[in-house]
């Protein structure tokens, strides 16, 4: 691991504290000669990270290997000189990569399609019967004592992460991986639209910023209860009816009723995950707290799938996973365009009830 600047610079002025000869120098810390161990030392920690990226990527057989080989990957473009483009693989930057000499900078990042990847180790097992239903994960047990290297990958469209494009690109991928991987080696490939995901939140925000209609307030308190609702609560709840609609203006702010402070922070948040990385209640629930006008969020359901396989009629349905701290999805990411976000607001009154 390569050592901080002020580590170095620790070490050097160390070693100068040896030399006699050098004590003659000024301490002053805008001295010329402490100027120089500074550039010494911020150069020297520039090559030790050379170095350490060189280390974790150039030896094959690790996970951070695949995953830069898998970015590395540029669709359409052939592994060996003999093809009729002449491209081949070279060695640089302490890895092999695609020979783009001929290309331009937007040739070149229109082919590299491989945008994320998460590059783990898994249990044969897990292959052999897939479990999609979430669970929290504390440590890999391969059972059989054999690893299959999985690798899970996504592109970007329309500015979104999307799945690669099984018929073309995803086979062209396989392709690549099972002719650089390691002979032997066991490498098992997904990529799956984002997985579902409905929440259901009571939140308490403040009236004074945010827009309420009057006429809602009872409905979403009576739909926050999570007790049992007396015979007179459920007989109102039942008045509203099934196809009750709240009014559309409910939980924006007043002043930019264009925005809609809750809806916003989840949808930030979702999006700022990184690929293959857990949903944490807790961290939602801070990133809601964090916007405008909210004073008390309360995430109350949780519920996810896996998308749906458009070659398969089964649809696997949502799981409950309100219980589960954290997980993470199957595809590595959320679907937003089909996220759904069930919202009881609530004004923050209590001060005045207790008045």
């Amino acid at each position: 691991m390569a050592r901080t600047i002020a580590e170095i610079q620790n070490e050097i002025l160390d070693e100068k504290g040896k030399q006699p000869s050098l004590n003659g120098l000024t301490e002053s810390k805008t001295s010329i000669w402490r100027l120089w161990v500074n550039i010494v030392a911020t150069a020297i920690w520039i090559h030790e990270k050379i170095v350490e990226k060189n280390a974790l990527i150039s030896r094959p057989h690790t996970l951070n290997w695949y995953r830069d080989q898998a970015l590395n990957f540029h669709y359409g473009l052939p592994l060996t000189p003999e093809s009729s483009n002449n491209m081949s693989l070279v060695w640089k930057d302490g890895s092999y990569q695609f020979d783009t000499t001929n290309l331009n900078d937007d040739e070149i990042e229109k082919s590299k399609i491989i945008k994320y990847c998460a590059v783990s180790e898994i249990d044969l097992e897990t292959i052999l019967t897939p479990n999609k239903e979430p669970k929290e994960i504390f440590s890999d047990y391969f059972h059989n004592k054999v690893g299959v290297v999985f690798i899970k990958v996504a592109t970007e469209k329309d500015d979104k992460i999307s799945r690669v494009d099984v018929s073309n690109e995803l086979f062209a991928f396989k392709e690549y991986i099972a002719k650089i991987k390691d002979a032997g080696n066991l490498v098992y490939i997904t990529s799956d639209d984002g997985d579902i995901l409905k929440l259901n939140l009571n939140v308490y925000v403040d009236p004074l910023t945010i827009k309420i209609n009057p006429k809602d307030i009872e409905y979403y308190q009576l739909k926050s209860l999570s007790r049992s609702l007396s015979a007179e609560e459920t007989a109102k709840l039942a008045a509203y009816g099934e196809d009750y609609e709240t009014d559309a203006v409910n939980g924006s702010l007043i002043l930019k009723p264009e925005e809609f402070p809750v809806e916003d922070a989840v949808k930030n948040h979702l999006k700022n995950i990184e690929f293959n990385g857990a949903f944490v209640k807790t961290y939602l629930v801070d990133a809601i707290q964090k916007a405008e006008g909210i004073k008390i969020p309360i995430l109350k359901q949780v519920q996810t799938s896996a998308a749906k396989n458009p070659n398969s009629s089964e649809d696997s349905g949502l799981s409950d996973v309100s219980n589960i701290e954290y997980f993470i999805p199957n595809a590595g990411y959320f679907d937003l365009d089909n996220l759904v976000i069930d919202i009881n607001y609530i004004p923050y009154t209590f001060y005045r009830d207790n008045q």
